[in-house]
């Protein structure tokens, strides 16, 4: 064995947080079925009876945003907070990759999809 290959990642600190941001995203837009967007498709020009049907997932709202938030925090720890053991293992490790920015900016734009079915009940009352 080689010193290199002492050095390496365990195989669970090189999976990519794809599958969190994409849980939480999604987990987030079908939190916002019930009330946000039927909002955006009215505002899109989209009508039709079908709409109102979509309140049946307003029971789910609450825990799909819990699932979508425990998603973020979970990518938030893989691209932010790696302990400090395998950072200076991926400063001296070539194989080790650091987190490109396009996934950093991903997690921001989930983070913001995830905030708006929790702003929009608060804001709502603003406007009418």
């Amino acid at each position: 064995m080689d010193a290199a290959s002492d050095r390496k990642l365990p195989p669970e600190e090189k999976r990519p947080t794809a599958p969190a941001l994409a849980l939480a995203g999604l987990a987030a837009l079908l939190a916002s079925t019930c009330c946000v967007l039927p909002l955006a498709l009215a505002l899109a020009g989209v009508s039709g009876a079908w709409i109102s049907q979509l309140h049946v997932m307003e029971p789910y709202s609450d825990s799909l945003l819990v699932l979508a938030f425990a998603a973020l925090a979970w990518a938030a720890w893989r691209i932010y907070g790696r302990p400090a053991q395998t950072q200076a293992v991926c400063e001296t490790d070539a194989v080790c990759q650091p987190v490109s920015h396009a996934v950093r900016t991903w997690f921001w734009l989930v983070l913001l999809i995830a905030l708006v079915p929790l702003l929009v009940p608060l804001a709502a009352p603003w406007f009418y």
